[in-house]
């Protein structure tokens, strides 16, 4: 174990010790599991870059009084595989940066970047939306844009005051090296981020992979709409020591996808296809999405049964079912 992570153990114990917070307690607050967050105070190995930005946020002014801290941070919405590389965060807190430079006003950039941290709390409490209320507000966009209520929408072509989009080339100053990185090694490892330009959160850029398939563009821009309208807090993506890792907050970025999958594919419309026995292919192709995405709809519409034709009875003689 390393000086930085004794450290990181005992003020991690000091504080657990003075909430009175069992591992377990704290393992649902931090979001790091409790056989983790076990091995790390029994100083069994080192943390992991994600774990430890968690812990760190957690610990707050008790970190920085152990002389443990973010070296760069960037407050965004954030759409990536689990397992996203170190560089591939470097080069998107690059990207969150240059954005950020390019669009402020005469604020400095340490000013507006710290006003910009204060300003919207990664500490606020999550508040889970119900399968109802995702689905009201999925059809109320639809209105909004004006599109049928049971037809395809093109999430692509929503645009939103306040929010400028942008693709790996063009962002004007990123480094040629984060450039290919982006787009050619990596990737398969991201597929969009939001990031807030101003204080207020009134003035945000979307980042989005356009190197993907259209039909996995359409649900991920669209989420991160989703992540900007809700008002959902913001996530880290910062650096730990010589690597990166990131915070994920899984109840909003559910909230975000559903209502995105919902947007995209009505309720209404998959139950008239589901009954009229078109495969989730079918259905992509008329709704521009993947068959993936239409078989997460139909899950969680409740209708698999039907769409895969399940039929059930009860036995006629009740003693010789099998228990």
């Amino acid at each position: 174990m390393n000086a930085r992570t004794r450290k990181l153990v005992k003020a991690l114990k000091r504080k657990r010790a003075a909430e009175g917070l069992s591992i377990r307690a704290l393992s649902s607050i931090v979001g790091v599991s409790f056989s983790t967050l076990a091995r790390i105070e029994r100083g069994e190995g080192e943390p992991d870059n994600n774990s430890l930005i968690r812990i760190l946020e957690w610990l707050g002014d008790h970190a920085a009084e152990a002389g443990l801290s973010f070296e760069d941070v960037a407050l965004v919405h954030f759409r990536a595989s689990k397992n996203v590389s170190s560089k591939t965060i470097h080069c998107l807190i690059q990207v969150a940066g240059i954005l950020k430079r390019n669009h402020r006003s005469s604020t400095s950039m340490e000013t507006h970047a710290e006003q910009t941290a204060n300003s919207v709390s990664t500490d606020m409490p999550t508040v889970a939306l119900s399968k109802n209320e995702m689905e009201d507000m999925a059809q109320e966009l639809r209105r909004d844009l004006g599109v049928s209520p049971i037809g395809p929408v093109d999430s692509l072509a929503i645009e939103i005051e306040g929010v400028d989009v942008f693709t790996p080339a063009q962002v004007d100053g990123l480094t040629e090296p984060c450039v290919k990185h982006l787009t050619l090694s990596a990737n398969s490892e991201w597929s969009a981020m939001s990031v807030p330009l101003d204080a207020d959160g009134d003035q945000w850029a979307i980042f989005r992979n356009d190197k993907h398939q259209l039909e996995r563009q359409r649900v991920t821009y669209l989420e991160e709409c989703w992540h900007i309208l809700l008002g959902h807090k913001l996530t880290k993506i910062a650096k730990v020591a010589e690597s990166y890792g990131r915070t994920f907050d899984g109840t909003e970025e559910h909230d975000a996808y559903y209502l995105a999958s919902a947007t995209l594919l009505p309720a209404q419309a998959i139950s008239t296809a589901v009954r009229d026995r078109k495969t989730a292919q079918q259905i992509g192709n008329e709704f521009g999405t993947s068959p993936d995405l239409v078989e997460y709809r139909i899950k969680r519409l409740g209708l698999w049964r039907a769409y895969k034709g399940m039929s059930i009875k009860l036995s006629d003689d009740p003693n010789t079912a099998k228990s």
